[in-house]
């Protein structure tokens, strides 16, 4: 038995809070406001973008890169491209960046007086009269016999934790702190996440069965990963990929879970363990363990990750919980490069 790095200190992320790429160059611990036109819109994964022209204090001209949430999940709320259009007047809020004039967006007034909301955990703040503050309409009540399918449904994320406190060698602790998140994220050019970061998404996720094996659909980047059932099938028959390589299993039921599904994937040819740059090697192994709460209404995941090339030991990456949205499907994702 190993030893696992247990939880100090807990980041918790609501679904709806960021979206999937970088954006540690913003400093969420301070909110600035200004008002500018609007020159262009982009309304696209991976993120919404706006172009907004002001005036600095000195009188100069300021072009801001503005960034919302992705495009599918501003839509969960409501919120569509028609909202605003080049020319437009408005007045915005959010944590700006460290390094350029560029902002994460968390509040925009509209010319109508109408206030959208950007980010998943703020609130109104000029007027009564607002949009996009909605969250997705989980299941409150029992689930019924028709609907009772075990994992095999469309989950979103309620709850996201990320463990900060990574066991990296100082090699791997120096390339991270190399890595820049401007120049070096593979997002940004429209290149999908690996395992295990691929799991951390703030997207839905749908669980298919597809003969003795089982589908699992990411919506980000509509990613696509295959659970082997049978533990007899080896990784050496199939190439490295992105997603690596997944054998799984049922669990026996417990006493707090209907069900539990546990997967070991290997054969990963990706080299970031997240989006913030953390190395990882071709050793990498991700134990995931996806458990269904008795009322089957809640799915939560956890993932312990072992590479003997960068990290000092095994220890618990992330954990998620997601509730189960009648009704709820998987979306189109539509990347576009800045």
């Amino acid at each position: 038995m190993y030893r696992v790095t247990t939880f100090l200190v807990m980041i918790v992320v609501p679904f709806t809070a960021t979206s999937h790429h970088s954006n540690a160059e913003y400093d969420f611990e301070v909110i600035e406001e200004f008002e500018g036109q609007v020159l262009e819109l982009s309304w696209r994964n991976p993120h919404v973008r706006l172009s907004l022209r002001s005036v600095g204090s000195d009188g100069s001209e300021i072009i801001w890169d503005l960034e919302a949430q992705a495009a599918n999940n501003m839509a969960r709320r409501g919120l569509s491209p028609d909202l605003i259009e080049p020319g437009d007047i408005v007045r915005i809020a959010g944590h700006p960046s460290r390094r350029r004039s560029s902002m994460y967006l968390t509040n925009v007034l509209l010319q109508n007086g109408t206030e959208i909301k950007a980010r998943g955990d703020t609130e109104p703040r000029w007027s009564t009269e607002y949009i996009g503050f909605e969250q997705p309409t989980v299941a409150t009540r029992p689930i019924n016999d028709e609907e009772a399918d075990g994992i095999f449904r469309v989950w979103v994320p309620a709850e996201r934790f990320r463990n900060p406190n990574l066991p990296l060698t100082d090699t791997a602790r120096a390339d991270k702190e190399a890595w820049d998140s401007v120049t070096d994220d593979p997002q940004i050019g429209c290149q999908p996440l690996g395992m295990p970061g691929a799991m951390f998404s703030p997207h839905p996720i749908e669980f298919i069965k597809d003969g003795e094996n089982i589908i699992l659909q990411l919506e980000e980047w509509e990613s696509v990963r295959t659970f082997h059932m049978n533990p007899d099938i080896s990784e050496q028959s199939s190439p490295a990929t992105r997603m690596g390589f997944s054998i799984a299993h049922w669990e026996e039921e417990t006493l707090t879970a209907a069900s539990r599904l546990v997967v070991t994937t290997t054969n990963i040819d990706y080299p970031y363990m997240d989006e913030h740059g953390t190395p990882q090697s071709e050793a990498v192994e991700v134990v995931e363990r996806f458990s269904l709460s008795l009322d089957e209404r809640t799915l939560r995941w956890t993932a312990i990750v072992t590479d003997t090339g960068t990290l000092t030991e095994p220890f618990v990456a992330y954990t998620t919980r997601w509730e189960w949205a009648p009704g709820e499907e998987i979306q189109p994702y539509d990347c576009a490069i800045r």
